[in-house]
């Protein structure tokens, strides 16, 4: 395949890849119902650096990482996924009992800050992409190509990543009732930390 063919064709199964409901755009969907418009960008930022390195590590090889040190894959899933459990369960319980500063705002909902590190944990916290990423450039042949192409094809992913999840930042942020105060905004903050626990678990729990 010439460079072109093979960029054309990671970009078409990236693209299904990438529409494919996940961890990362569940924990997208809840952050941008529930958590202000910096919060937002803060966890797609998360998600797309997560891209990224994980593209890299496709790109390089790495994966033989995960296969010599098995242990090391389980030790990430694990630790990314009590991070993002604990993370969602803070988040319940601050809107359980908001405190009178809170009451009224969605201050309760994720930080920038907290929605970063929420979003990084997701995206790394899940060895699998390196899986999904090492057979994507395999079937398409990309680590064959000479470094130049296999570092456009990771822009690829990134520039593809990045316009999805901004487009499905502004659609989550037309609906009415996202970033609601008072007792709404608790609920689906609430909601969001819901979500993170349950992949949080996941992520841990699965072997």
């Amino acid at each position: 395949m010439s460079p072109a063919d093979t960029l054309l064709a990671l970009a078409g199964l990236w693209l299904v890849a990438v529409l494919t409901p996940g961890p990362n755009m569940i924990l997208f969907m809840a952050v941008g119902l529930s958590s202000p418009a910096a919060s937002i960008l803060a966890v797609a930022a998360a998600i797309v650096l997560g891209t990224f390195l994980w593209g890299l590590a496709g790109l390089f090889g790495l994966f033989w990482l995960f296969e010599l040190f098995p242990a090391a894959a389980k030790a990430v899933k694990v630790a990314g996924g009590l991070y993002l459990a604990w993370m969602g369960f803070g988040l319940i319980r601050r809107n359980l009992a908001p405190s009178p500063d809170t009451a009224r705002e969605p201050a309760a909902m994720l930080t920038p800050r907290r929605a970063f590190l929420t979003g990084l944990a997701t995206a790394l916290g899940n060895p699998k992409s390196l899986v999904f990423v090492s057979s994507l450039f395999a079937v398409t042949r990309l680590a064959e190509q000479p470094l130049a192409i296999g570092l456009a094809g990771v822009g690829v992913m990134i520039a593809m990543s990045t316009l999805y999840y901004v487009v499905l930042g502004v659609a989550l942020r037309t609906l009415p009732f996202a970033r609601r105060p008072g007792a709404t905004g608790r609920v689906l903050a609430m909601g969001t930390g819901l979500v993170m626990m349950a992949y949080g678990g996941k992520m841990a729990w699965e072997r």
